[in-house]
């Protein structure tokens, strides 16, 4: 909606379908459920939606969308939901405390893409006292900076969300909830007899999220890792599947290969020359430049005889990986110590 406003296109269709949807969801729960808060609810849901409304008129007289607008639009979808669960929950006699990540989660980084503060997160929700016999409820993707502002939590947010509270709160078991029966060898799309793993360790986890597999995203894994929380992979479809179970230390019965990954669209940029031999911090000011324009580096190797470099980043990158190299390497490009650049 965000991209369609700022290039004139109208969001309102957008909008009213989402309006739509979380209507029939309120009426369908009061239906279901005798206590649940209907007025209030759609009270609540309507002066979000209206808030909407209000900001992607601002984008379009503005033509643009800075990044702390674009973060506060992008999770008002997890912000209305929780909203709902707390009041279902309650409506069936439990006890709930809503924990507002902006105020409890510390991040530090960008508006659209921050990394959680574990330890001074989990000294603020400490200090919230919450009792022993509530249900704790958190709108994942989001938190908060140091100035208070709101900031969200980048690609799997939720999921990371969820193991942040999992490590703040030292909890027994992290169950993260998704839409297939829990880490595969492989890909099923890809290979038909590909078989659901029954448990794998955080480093294994890791290296299979890192390069390619779906399910969890490897910033997940370092809370629970970091406090040994085991995490249970589940299906939200078919919750009788047993799900993987990720822990800290693999199952000895298991194959010693435990499963294959891969990366679709990425983009290799290869650089070699004579001049490169003996060039101190080569990898160093790759990894600088990348960074300085949020770019990740997937993969980065260089050759024994050290004539090239090679590295990999996403293809969505491409173009401004490629800036970023000219920007760093300006002087050796126009010196032409490279004889190859691709």
């Amino acid at each position: 909606m965000i991209e369609k406003t700022i290039s004139g296109q109208d969001a309102l269709p957008n909008i009213s379908d989402a309006e739509r949807i979380f209507a029939e969801l309120l009426t369908g729960l009061a239906a279901a459920q005798p206590g649940f808060p209907l007025a209030q609810l759609k009270t609540f849901v309507d002066q979000e939606f209206a808030q909407i409304k209000h900001v992607l008129h601002g984008i379009s007289l503005l033509g643009q969308c800075p990044d702390s607008i674009n973060a506060a639009l992008i999770c008002r979808g997890e912000k209305m939901s929780i909203a709902i669960m707390a009041g279902v929950l309650e409506a069936r006699g439990h006890n709930v405390t809503v924990i507002d990540p902006v105020e409890k989660l510390l991040a530090v980084g960008h508006y659209l893409e921050s990394t959680v503060d574990i330890a001074e997160s989990t000294r603020r929700i400490a200090a919230s006292r919450i009792p022993a016999d509530h249900m704790v409820l958190m709108a994942g993707f989001t938190a908060g900076n140091e100035k208070g502002e709101l900031v969200v939590l980048g690609r799997n947010g939720s999921d990371y969300s969820a193991a942040v509270l999992a490590a703040c709160l030292r909890a027994d078991c992290c169950e993260i909830w998704t839409d297939v029966d829990g880490v595969y060898t492989c890909d099923p799309r890809q290979v038909p007899d590909a078989r659901l793993l029954k448990s794998m360790s955080y480093q294994e986890a890791m290296e299979l999220s890192y390069f390619g597999a779906k399910v969890l995203h490897p910033r997940t894994i370092t809370p629970i890792a970091q406090f040994q929380i085991p995490c249970l992979i589940k299906n939200t479809g078919n919750p009788q599947a047993p799900g993987t179970l990720i822990g800290a230390s693999r199952d000895e019965d298991e194959l010693p290969v435990k499963g294959i990954s891969n990366l679709n669209n990425m983009a290799m940029f290869s650089v070699s020359g004579p001049g490169m031999k003996g060039m101190v911090g080569m990898a160093a000011r790759v990894f600088a430049a990348m960074s300085r324009a949020r770019i990740s580096v997937v993969l980065i190797t260089q050759s024994s005889s050290e004539y090239s470099i090679s590295f990999c980043v996403p293809q969505s990158d491409c173009v401004r990986a490629e800036r970023a190299m000219q920007e760093e390497f300006y002087l050796e490009l126009k010196k032409a110590y490279w004889s190859r650049w691709r």
